[in-house]
């Protein structure tokens, strides 16, 4: 299990080649997981196949009334959606996803996946989220804001203490005002109406979790075609969409770089539909199985 506020749950699971899934807000309980954003925060599962995902899913979800923001809708077997038959689906491919820095190899293992989606049936279109590029701001501000607010005291008292880049990042939300907070909530809302349009639309979004495949550990700057770029931003970019939205999201393998590193195909739903996210992801698994690949140890 991991929390996924920016990204957290789908980034290693890209990265190491696993398969992670977000569910919605509020579809599973944070009761119990220390908190970094409450409105951003979300439990889920990180496990080698998308039928583990779904066979946690029948166990963690649900309405807990140890936290007030989970739903009472109801919760299906979610083994069910496992297939393999995804003929009509409509996915939408993210144009803006791949007019940002991403790695040509990672790019192509992606275009690769979402083809093999096309050939199992699903019908492929091209949409835009002209919004994009507000992601990181909306989420940075909301974040920053409440992760101060939930770690002030220890900020504080203890600061030294804390692993630097933890420090520095917490520090952020000291410089926050309210206004700042507010109007990034109420940007938030605008930004959710635009995603929400696309999904009346399409029934899935695709596209990459990463736009590199892993860097070194705790390492500040990645390099993407042959430019030095802040590795939490780049590492976030595609991420914190459906943390601002809420909306499900999987990581499932699509593929390894020439590095020999695994890279992760990126689904998301509309909210409270994980069942259409776990049938696609799971029929991509079978045609694949990238899943399947794993190193020896």
């Amino acid at each position: 299990m991991g929390s996924d506020t920016g990204g957290s749950v789908r980034i290693p699971a890209a990265l190491c080649g696993i398969v992670g899934l977000k569910p919605t807000y509020g579809r599973v309980s944070r009761a119990g997981l220390t908190p970094l954003s409450w409105c951003l925060d979300h439990p889920g599962p990180m496990v080698r196949t998308v039928e583990d995902a779904a066979l946690t899913m029948n166990v963690i979800a649900g309405h807990d009334p140890l936290d007030h923001a989970t739903s009472e809708a109801p919760v299906p077997d979610y083994t069910t959606a496992l297939t393999g038959d995804i003929r009509g689906l409509r996915i939408g491919v993210i144009r803006e996803y791949f007019e940002t820095e991403i790695d040509p190899a990672v790019a192509a293992l992606t275009h690769r996946a979402i083809a093999v989606l096309g050939e199992l049936g699903a019908e492929i279109v091209e949409v835009s989220l002209p919004l994009y590029e507000y992601a990181q701001p909306i989420s940075n501000a909301i974040l920053s804001a409440e992760a101060t607010a939930a770690h002030r005291d220890i900020l504080l008292s203890d600061g030294e203490k804390l692993y630097p880049q933890v420090r520095e990042r917490l520090e952020e939300g000291l410089f926050i005002s309210a206004a700042e907070y507010l109007r990034a909530q109420q940007a938030r809302q605008v930004f959710c109406n635009q995603v929400a349009d696309l999904l009346r639309d399409v029934d899935l979004l695709a596209g990459p979790v990463e736009p590199v495949t892993a860097p070194k550990i705790l390492e500040r700057r990645i390099e993407i075609e042959g430019q030095s770029l802040p590795a939490v931003p780049m590492l976030t970019k595609y991420t914190r969409v459906y943390n601002i939205t809420g909306s499900p999201a999987i990581s499932v393998p699509c593929g390894f770089a020439p590095d020999g590193l695994p890279a992760g195909l990126h689904l998301a739903g509309r909210n409270f539909d994980e069942m259409t996210v776990l049938r696609a992801a799971y029929a991509y698994q079978q045609a694949t199985g990238w899943h399947a690949q794993r190193p020896a140890l």
